[in-house]
Parts: C-alpha cells; sequence; structure tokens
C-alpha cells in the first residue's frame, strides 16, 4: 500500500521524514493562496503560524502520512487514520490544484480503507473543499468550528459511507 505509480510518472508513497520541510511549504502554500479565499486574514495568519516542522514530525507518529509526485517532485501530501476513521487533510500545490491529483490521493486513501475493510470515512473540510469531497461521495453531517488558539476555523463535518 505504500507505493502506486501510473504511466503518467506520477506515484503516491509513504512520506518519510525528508519530506517533511516540502509537505510544510504545501500546507502553507494552500492556506495562503486557496483558504484564504474563504477565511479572514486573522484565521489565516494564526493557521499559518501553526503549521511548522516541529508540528508535522510530531503528527508523523500518529497518523499516516503519504505524498503524491510527478516526476519525481512532491506536489501533495495527504494524512489520515484508519483506526479514527478519519482523513485529516489531502492538500495539492496550488499550482497544481484542478487536475485531479487530489481525486487521485484520495483514491489512494479509499483504497486503503477499504484494504482494512472500513466501512466509513470521516473529514471536517475546509469550506472551499466541500464540493471536492461531495463529488467523492462524500456527505456534509454539520458545521464545525475547529480551534486555533485565538480563533476558529470554520469547517464542515463530513461522513462517506463505504460498502
Amino acid at each position: 500500500m505504500n507505493s502506486q505509480q501510473n504511466k503518467n510518472n506520477i506515484s503516491i508513497k509513504k512520506a518519510l521524514d525528508e519530506d517533511i520541510v516540502k509537505i510544510v511549504s504545501i500546507h502553507k502554500s494552500c492556506v495562503l493562496k486557496t483558504n484564504s479565499k474563504f477565511y479572514s486574514k486573522s484565521v489565516i495568519k494564526e493557521w499559518l503560524s501553526q503549521i511548522s516542522i516541529k508540528n508535522t514530525r510530531e503528527q508523523f507518529k500518529n497518523t499516516k502520512w503519504h505524498v503524491i509526485k510527478l516526476n519525481d517532485k512532491i506536489i501533495g501530501f495527504c494524512q489520515f487514520s484508519p483506526i479514527e476513521k478519519d482523513l485529516y487533510q489531502i492538500n495539492i500545490s496550488p499550482k497544481y490544484q484542478g487536475k485531479n491529483y487530489g481525486k487521485l490521493l484520495y483514491g489512494f486513501v479509499e483504497k486503503y480503507f477499504r484494504k482494512l475493510r472500513m466501512n466509513e470515512i470521516y473529514l471536517n473540510s475546509t469550506l472551499n473543499a466541500v464540493n471536492f469531497y461531495k463529488n467523492l461521495g462524500f456527505k456534509k453531517i454539520k458545521m464545525i468550528k475547529f480551534k486555533l488558539d485565538k480563533t476558529f476555523v470554520e469547517m464542515v463535518k463530513m461522513k462517506k459511507q463505504l460498502k
């Protein structure tokens, strides 16, 4: 389950410690360029301050992380936990958004869950990603507020049944 390759020179692999700097860079770029269209400047500023190498390395211990590469260059990543039945995030570098790389990465995650015989996936979607997840078969459950230190990120709790 660690590798998936096709003729377009796209691969999905387990993220390594050496990938963390690029993961943090892509995450910050997504928040700055994509999420900022849906959230206030104060939320974006605090959100960016919480994305760090240290934080990401800490999260590597308890969740699964995979990167998607195009011609051996990392263009996105995902974070999930089969134990919690949660997909925490899919982030594709803004330069590569809208080209189905997020969909490919999600397909990898769903396949991973299915191999473990999981029957559902939950996620907290950012406002900008709701339609992306709806198109993948997720249903809205409720609006939630994800707490940062001083502000909240409005999100949509979503669920997909795996049959």
